[in-house]
Order: C-alpha cells, then structure tokens, then sequence
C-alpha cells in the first residue's frame, strides 16, 4: 500500500511539473502542425493479406514398387506450393458486430512426376498429386448479440483435444493422400457449414449445420500407399487399369450433416458434450462379392459407400501444475461392414497427458481404444479386417533451442499395444534462418502392420526437406 501511495504521489508530482511547464505556452497562440499521414499509418488496417510460399520434397531410400509396378525408389515428391489468405474487418452495424471474412485458397504443381517419366504413373494418381489446388477457408463471423455469434462458411471446426489422434474431432475431412507427410495445418479439410454460438457465464452452446459433403483424400489407384491388396491381377501402367469400384457419394444440402456442442470452460479444468449425425469419411464396400450396381464379372468389389452415423460423446482436460491430463469419449452407431447384414456400434475411448516441466519442450502421449460391439468373425475377415479392439497410441515430443529458432519434433504412432498392426516414426528439424524464411529435413520411416493394407508400406520409408518463406 505505501509503494502504491508513494508511486501515485511520484505521478501527480510529475503531472503537475508538465502542466507547469506548458502553461508558458498556453496564452502563445501557436499552431502545431500534425503529420497526417504517419496517423494513417499508424492506424490498424481493415484489411490484411498474407501467405506462403513452399518447396517440400520426399526422396524415398528403400527401393520398392507400388502394386502397379511403379518404381518409388528416388525422388517422389518436389511439391511448389503457394498459400494466399485475404482477412478484412467489417465496419461495425446495429445487429452486426465485430464483423470479419476470411478467404483463402492454395495450389500447388509437382514436377517430380514430369521427372521421373508421368507414363510410369496412372491418371488418378497424376490428378490428384501432380497438380491440385482449391478454396481453403472462406467465411463470414461476427455477433448478432452480446452472447451469441455467427459463423457461416467453409470452416475448421476441431472438437477434440488430441494432437494427433480422433475421437471427438470429427467433423472436418482430412487430407490422407501421403499418410505422415502433411502437416497439422494443412491436414484437415474446410467444410461450408454454418455455425451459431450463444454464451452464459462460463457455458456455451455451437449448434452447426454442414451442407457442403466432404470426405477424406486417401492414397488412389497407382501410389505406394493405395490398398491394392482388394484388386485383382494389378498389372503394370500404362497397359490397363483394373476395375475399381464406384463410390456413391450422399449429395450436398440434400443430405446435411448436423452437430452440436455445450462446453464449459472453469479455472484450471474444462468439460464438453457433442452429438453429431453425420457422414463416415471412410468409405467402405457394400458387399463382397459385389451384388450392387457396379458389379462386373472382372472384380470381386462392389461399390463403395459412406455410412451415416451417429456420434454422443464428452471430452475434457484439467490442469495438474506442468501437466495437462485429457481425455475424449465416443458412442459411434451405424457402422456397416461388407460381409455382415447389421450395422455394429463402437465405444471409442483416450485417454491423455502433456507435461510442460521442461524448458522450452512439450511432451504429449495419448493412447486410444476403439471397441466394436457385437463384434463377429465376418468382420475380421476380408474386406474388412477390423479388430473387436483396436488401440493406437502416439508420443510427440518437440523442442525449440536458440531462442525458439531451431525446432526439434519426433512423433511416433503405433496401431497395437505392440505396434503389431504397423507404426510410423516422424523426425524433423527446421530452422528459422530469418523471421520469414524456415527450412527444414526429417525423416519417416514405416513399419509392416498384421491387418491389411498396412502390412506393405513397410518400405515407403522416406527423406524429408522443405524451404518455407511466409509473408
């Protein structure tokens, strides 16, 4: 209290002393002179843009070939990227506040197919890795009232709190296309959804309606990592392509996903509630042998198809002094399984824990268990090779040195107590040799897994580099 006392009477005294000062000015009639153009600039603009521009490649040091006699040995990826996001503040209006829109978008061209020789590789495969781009977010939010705010547009949506596996989170698609190799950030895909939020002291209330239908970008026909083992007599490209199953997709508007959230949010310690109904991002094959409208007397595959599926679950973290322990629990219903007649349901269950003790380091395990209910033989067997309990467990360990310009991550996953049914290691360095400018190396290597199709990936280890600069 007398610190406080002494430090306001230090500026009343200080304030006095300017206002003696200036008051030798007060009866000159002077005119100050304003810049006004450094005020501009020293007001915050409305609007900003910014972006990156990315060099990421994959030299593959196994040889080995993918099941249509491709050669993956060497060079596999040399992928240019370009990453542009347009932010704008809206001006304020009676019944809209606090109004912003994002937009952005992103492409990027592979040469390393042009290198290697693009006869070597198949059209799906040349389409969705040699040149791709699209809209990335793009979306309107602001307050229609004290406590409720609007989001509409394609958006992220992340329920879960895992770093890297999904139990809750899963409303956004992922982009799978190279599994281990895309980075957080780019690694789920934007819905347009829209997204109302209402708030009451520390409770709060999403309600969400995703019209836009979305799924996963898996590995196609043609890549190392694409489940061939499904696929009668692959033959080398270009002589001809087998006949692959047609996907039935639900359409958009028409078959809309909906969700719903209640979070509560209390000093050191969170809970939430979910429901969604919603499209599995996975498809699946309708019958084995094919019985349905793509049935061919070449292929032993029907069509595939996306079930809808419900999800109630709940998901927390509490804080322990440098700890941060979490978990996530699922009741997934709907599930459907080629050569069995009854949708199944599964409880999904993680459980988590980050400590921050250390300087400058993050460590965070998470270990997940998914469990079919009424689970029979037909569903171990081919074409689905699902387990009565799969767990996957993941270990993240990053660090930063010099003063947070050298980042160190090593990320580990496993499916099985004992990394039985397949794991991957991930090793990266990256350096920020200036503010915008990062480069970095990794490595990946693979492990065989017991279940299909993970049991022939075990040689698609691959060397990692990238050059990043952002503006």
């Amino acid at each position: 209290g007398a610190v406080l006392a002494s430090a306001a009477g230090a500026t009343a005294a200080l304030a006095q002393d300017r206002d003696d000062i200036l008051g030798g000015f007060e009866d000159e009639d002077e005119t100050f002179a304003v810049d006004e153009e450094a005020l501009d600039e020293a007001e915050p603009r409305w609007w900003d843009v910014s972006g990156s521009v990315e060099l990421s490649g994959s030299i593959n040091y196994r040889s080995h070939r993918s099941d249509t006699g491709t050669d993956y040995t060497g060079l596999q990826r040399l992928r240019l990227r370009g990453n542009l996001a347009l932010d704008v503040v809206l001006p304020e209006l009676a019944y809209f506040r606090d109004g912003r829109i994002r937009a952005e978008g992103w492409g990027f061209w592979d040469p390393a197919y042009l290198i290697n020789g693009r006869s070597d590789y198949t059209e799906p495969l040349l389409d969705l890795y040699g040149l791709d781009g699209e809209v990335g977010e793009m979306w309107i939010q602001g307050k229609l009232h004290d406590r409720v705010d609007l989001k509409l547009g394609r958006q992220v949506v992340i329920w879960g709190r895992s770093e890297t596996l999904r139990v809750l989170d899963v409303l956004n698609p992922l982009d799978n296309r190279e599994p281990g190799r895309v980075d957080i950030e780019d690694l789920r895909r934007p819905l347009g959804m829209l997204k109302l939020s209402g708030y009451a002291g520390p409770w709060s209330l999403d309600l969400i309606a995703v019209p836009e239908i979305r799924f996963d970008r898996s590995p196609v026909f043609g890549s190392d990592f694409y489940p061939a083992v499904f696929l009668p007599n692959p033959a080398p490209p270009p002589a001809r392509v087998p006949f692959l199953p047609v996907e039935r997709k639900p359409e958009d508007f028409e078959d809309a996903e909906l969700a719903a959230r209640v979070l509560g949010i209390f000093p050191g310690w969170d809970v939430s509630f979910h429901a969604a109904w919603f499209w599995n991002d996975a498809p699946r094959i309708d019958s084995f042998p094919a019985t349905g409208p793509s049935a061919d007397p070449r292929s032993p595959l029907g069509d595939l198809v996306h079930d809808r599926l419900w999800l109630v679950g709940s998901g927390g973290n509490w804080t322990l002094g440098s700890w941060l322990l979490k978990y996530e629990l699922a009741y997934v219903d709907g599930l459907g399984f080629a050569t069995v007649p009854d949708r199944k349901g599964r409880l999904d269950a993680l459980l988590g824990v980050e400590y921050y003790g250390f300087t400058d380091t993050t460590i965070v395990f998470e270990v997940a268990n998914r469990h079919l209910i009424d689970h029979e033989p037909g569903v171990r067997s081919l074409p689905n090779f699902v387990r009565e309990d799969q767990q996957e467990l993941a270990l993240r360990i990053s660090r930063s040195f010099l003063r947070e310009r050298l980042d160190v991550m090593l990320l580990a996953f496993a499916l099985g107590w004992d990394a039985s049914d397949g794991s991957l290691v991930r090793f990266d360095v990256s350096y920020d040799v200036r503010d915008a400018l990062t480069v970095g190396v990794g490595i990946l290597p693979f492990q065989d897994g017991d279940i299909p199709p993970i049991t022939r990936i075990g040689r698609n280890d691959r060397l990692l580099f990238s050059v990043k600069w952002s503006f």
